[in-house]
């Protein structure tokens, strides 16, 4: 069976909501939050946190250190080059993205997703070629293979970026599953991810309306029908 691990992408340099990942919700940041809905669901799996050599994400690995949470620092800009320099560090054969401004990550989707991958020939299993999903469950799981024979120098700053961008614009070079669930099928103009002060405040409500591990290990299927009222549709 292939080596998979889970990576989450942390940064604190947000344009449109700066240090998101570490803002407190109920007494714990947002990616603690995150950290802990991925590791209900993946206790054999390696989860790493990615971020940046920017003295701006030294706060980001204070975090690790102090959680005892496994990390890689990289390039800021070429988050490309990071994951694959992750991978290698870590010696995985495929892994899944997390962003970590994801504060209700669907851990059972992951799953899924993972074992469908681990079952099949795919170089990648994603739900967003088309997305059918809400956004903020964005799920994507890679073969490092198709990372690793990447040359680097013919992708533009945007590819760089968005690691996965360049695999979709050329999805007839790769084989690509993409995944759908029809409860997110009918709700994929939802918005559950935490991008401004806006979702901040929701997030907020949410998790602080009941114990913060009663909402942590809540399935996001059950979060979502219990505040439908609070997550607003992206226009």
């Amino acid at each position: 069976m292939a080596k998979i691990g889970i990576i989450i992408y942390a940064r604190t340099s947000s344009k449109r909501f700066p240090e998101k990942v570490l803002k407190i919700i109920n007494k714990r940041t947002l990616l603690e939050i995150v950290y802990l809905r991925i590791k209900k669901k993946s206790k054999k799996i390696p989860v790493i946190i990615n971020t940046s050599k920017s003295k701006s994400d030294d706060q980001i690995i204070d975090f690790c250190k102090k959680k005892k949470i496994e990390y890689f620092r990289g390039s800021l800009a070429n988050v490309i080059e990071r994951t694959i320099e992750c991978c290698k560090n870590f010696n995985l054969e495929g892994f899944v993205r997390v962003n970590a401004d994801r504060p209700f990550w669907d851990f059972n989707l992951m799953q899924s997703m993972i074992n469908f991958y681990l079952s099949n020939n795919y170089d990648i299993v994603t739900n967003q070629l088309p997305r059918s999903c809400p956004k903020g469950l964005a799920c994507e799981i890679a073969s490092t293979r198709i990372f690793k024979n990447l040359d680097l120098k013919k992708l533009n700053k945007n590819d760089k970026e968005h690691i996965f961008n360049y695999f979709y614009r050329n999805n007839n070079n790769y084989k690509i599953f993409n995944y759908k669930d029809n409860f997110y099928s009918k709700r994929k103009k939802l918005n559950l991810s935490l991008d401004t002060k806006e979702d901040y405040s929701i997030v907020k409500k949410i998790y602080g309306s009941n114990k913060l591990d009663k909402i942590i290990n809540l399935k996001t299927k059950k979060i979502i029908k219990k505040f439908d009222k609070l997550f607003h549709e992206i226009k």
